[in-house]
């Protein structure tokens, strides 16, 4: 009779077969992880498309029951199944469309976009530069603020001061003008706030004809704040109170100051109380409510108005 001999697995073999269960592992595990990892983002991908599909479906049924295309995402009713999705980035396109991007997928953020971007591009605009002679409705101003292609509004200043027909052809009791060198000279009243004062209610008066019908636009005097440092004012202020005489850069353009005229401008005053003058040697305080100068305008309109270059 033979008799079989039983021997178990000497240490060496198991050695072996665990070195080659860890190298197993090794090999395996990333590659599960891996599979794991992608189906998690697939699945986060699914509840972006579910979370963008069923708002387009939401802006549809908006859309039926106002008649309005609404102008944000919580305004409608949305339904999706899905982990929760949450994006900072939620565009409502014109074509019921939707975009979305920057999404985090039950609090994991996912590298994902659903839709298309579909943002108009932002409108650019006339670019002016400081001295620009323009014309607006039949009248002449120069270009008293740098502007750029963003900017929808431009500054401009009469290129001359009202006339003392102009000022006439207004109507306005109870304000006193004279004449010099053709322009209208106006008496500023008693009050001392622009709001209210003589000359404020001239360049109210004056707007009335000379913006277009349907343009929007804002009128009143050249500021203190624009005349620096843009058009060369140099203000060095040696004293306070009245007879503060300031003064100009030689760099002024000729067409900032004309020797035949001074004209009002609003305060250099902290308190905006006053109104002030512009003459050669820059700005003076309003020498008293007897002092009379020259009216001469600023508009503040955009730039899709009827505005041409003059050559």
């Amino acid at each position: 009779m033979t008799k079989l001999k039983k021997r178990g697995f000497t240490l060496i073999e198991l050695i072996a077969v665990l070195v080659i269960m860890a190298i197993l592992a090794l090999i395996v595990t990333p590659l599960v992880m891996n599979i794991i990892r992608k189906a998690r983002i697939a699945a986060d991908k699914r509840s972006i498309d579910a979370y963008g599909r069923s708002i387009e479906l939401a802006i549809a049924g908006y859309l039926l029951d106002t008649g309005t295309f609404p102008t944000s995402v919580d305004q409608l009713t949305i339904e999706y199944s899905g982990n929760k999705v949450e994006c900072s980035t939620t565009q409502l396109n014109s074509d019921s469309s939707v975009y979305l991007t920057g999404c985090t997928v039950g609090g994991r953020t996912v590298d994902y976009t659903y839709g298309t971007d579909k943002t108009p591009p932002a409108p650019t605009y006339t670019a002016y530069t400081v001295g620009d002679h323009v014309s607006y409705n039949n009248v002449t101003y120069y270009v008293i603020e740098d502007s750029d292609t963003t900017n929808d509004t431009v500054k401009l200043l009469k290129e001359n001061p009202l006339t003392k027909t102009e000022m006439d052809a207004l109507n306005l009791s109870g304000i006193t003008i004279s004449e010099s060198n053709g322009y209208g000279k106006v008496q500023y009243g008693s009050s001392v706030d622009y709001t209210t004062s003589t000359v404020k209610q001239v360049v109210d008066k004056w707007a009335e004809g000379a913006v277009k019908s349907g343009d929007s636009a804002t009128a009143r005097l050249i500021t203190f704040d624009e005349l620096l440092p843009n058009l060369g004012y140099d203000w060095s202020i040696t004293s306070a109170g009245a007879g503060v005489y300031p003064d100009v850069n030689e760099n002024v353009p000729t067409w900032v100051y004309n020797s035949n005229y001074w004209y009002w401008t609003m305060t250099p005053k902290a308190d905006s109380s006053n109104v002030w003058n512009v003459f050669v040697n820059g700005l003076s305080d309003d020498g008293g409510v007897s002092s009379s100068y020259m009216v001469r305008p600023v508009l503040e309109l955009s730039k899709s108005t009827d505005i041409t270059k003059v050559s």
